[in-house]
């Protein structure tokens, strides 16, 4: 019982009352307190004046244990935790992926964004394979001039692809659609590893022309109608990896800024002629050709990157080498009449100091001498075999192996009709004992008589040997 519950005079008391008790009125005693436990004194501690204490760390400045752990957020139940999806993958195509690979097998073109399946899967062809070092310097220096760089910016974005599109007045080629230049087409990306197929157009706007036009996302090439009736075949196969070269090294976009800056470009044509800002600019702004100048110098040097980019996809130079030709004389029947060695003879005779001159000042695309002299050097370059083995073995392996060949059944002989040439054949058994088997043709319309003999020199054991046939021998049914 608590001390504190009763008085003096033995009268106790409610818990919780006075300091008197309620019965008498006399004071109620309190405990004394316990005893303090004395604490033994710390000695060897130096004493330091309160202001030189150090003073506590930031708790971001705190140092972190080893074992430390964050803290989750805790939920008492499951349905009030926070749900957290799994990111949605973006598939820019269902019907192939994308990338092409998820095509039926037999298709190579999706139908949908135009995917290109690889001819193997993982199969690329960095543009290092073809690219022109003078080219990429050259690109280098329309994009460090501002006004190109913008207006190349504006036609791609408002009304390059769609407007230079609309001029041409052209056919577009597909599988049912001159499926033979087509098919030259598909081949030509898939060997220089374009991840999208770009559209193809016939036209007889400008009939010995091959232009690439577009954004370096979306671009297109239109044939003259004038090359497509003189090349064929792997002519045509070079000329269309040329402009897919185009495409995949990005010059679609500074393709179709030259076209909207400097119109159509040729020897009888000056500065900016026929440009559609010739009427806009002012005359001091042509002078020196401050924008036309690198346009054309660019143009150039991209011409010898597809050069090589079409030399790569057909791996010959002998054909290379005839198509340019044939194309600098717009005529593959007059190709064939000119003495081709004279010609480069001539080439390299002439003063080339007028040449560069000209071609500097008037052209967008190289003149032929220097033209095939970069090619010769790029074909016999170690970097061109080497590029050109590993696309000759990789389409090698991708291509369709041939079913195996059934095996010969060692107790059947096979031969053909002497007539009509239908295949039959007979169990060798049935030749026993047999000099001469004849033996009736199983075609209705046929049904001669061929007669298998033994080669009396070789033996019993030989195989007979097949005989004229006898002239109209019908024995009937």
């Amino acid at each position: 019982m608590n001390p504190m519950s009763r008085c003096s005079n033995g009268h106790e008391q409610p818990e919780g009352g006075s300091k008197f008790c309620i019965y008498c009125g006399v004071t109620l005693s309190v405990p004394p307190p316990p005893p303090a436990v004395p604490t033994p004194p710390v000695q060897n501690v130096p004493q330091m004046p309160p202001q030189q204490y150090p003073q506590p760390m930031p708790a971001q400045m705190q140092p972190v244990p080893l074992n430390y752990q964050p803290q989750q957020p805790y939920y008492p139940q499951a349905q009030y935790a926070p749900a957290f999806p799994p990111p949605i993958q973006q598939v820019s195509c269902y019907a192939c992926g994308g990338n092409g690979v998820n095509l039926p097998e037999k298709a190579v073109i999706c139908s949908e964004c135009r995917a290109l399946k690889p001819i193997v899967p993982g199969y690329q062809v960095d543009n290092s394979a073809f690219a022109w070092a003078a080219d990429a310097k050259a690109m280098a220096v329309l994009r460090s001039i501002k006004p190109l760089s913008l207006a190349a910016k504006a036609v791609s974005e408002k009304v390059g692809r769609r407007w230079i599109e609309s001029t041409f007045n052209g056919v577009q080629l597909s599988e049912k659609q001159m499926p033979h230049i087509f098919g030259q087409a598909v081949r030509a990306a898939r060997i220089l590893g374009m991840p999208k197929m770009p559209n193809v157009y016939i036209s007889g706007e400008r009939s010995w022309d091959m232009l690439t036009f577009g954004t370096d996302h979306d671009s297109f090439v239109v044939i003259g109608s004038a090359l497509a009736g003189n090349f064929q075949g792997v002519d045509m196969l070079f000329l269309l990896a040329r402009e897919m070269g185009h495409c995949k090294a990005g010059h679609a976009l500074w393709k179709t800024v030259i076209r909207f800056f400097l119109g159509e470009q040729g020897p009888a044509k000056g500065f900016m002629a026929g440009g559609i800002l010739a009427n806009i600019l002012s005359p001091s702004a042509l002078l020196g050709g401050a924008m036309e100048m690198p346009l054309l110098a660019w143009a150039r040097q991209a011409e010898i990157t597809a050069d090589r980019a079409g030399l790569l996809a057909v791996g010959s130079e002998e054909i290379a080498r005839r198509v340019l030709l044939s194309w600098t004389l717009k005529s593959s029947f007059i190709f064939k009449q000119i003495n081709i060695n004279a010609w480069l003879e001539q080439q390299s005779v002439d003063d080339d100091s007028y040449g560069k001159l000209s071609e500097l000042t008037t052209t967008s695309t190289p003149y032929i001498g220097p033209r095939l002299k970069l090619l010769t050097q790029f074909a016999a370059s170690q970097e061109f075999k080497h590029s050109l083995s590993i696309i000759s073995q990789t389409i090698k392996a991708g291509a369709p192996k041939a079913p195996p060949k059934p095996r010969e059944d060692p107790n059947t002989l096979r031969f053909k009709c002497a007539t009509c040439g239908t295949p039959m054949r007979i169990p060798r058994k049935a030749l026993a004992g047999k000099n001469d088997l004849p033996v009736k043709c199983p075609n209705a319309k046929c049904r001669a008589i061929t007669h298998l003999k033994k080669n009396a020199k070789a033996g019993q054991n030989a195989v007979p040997r097949q005989t004229k046939k006898e002239e109209n021998l019908n024995y009937g049914d």
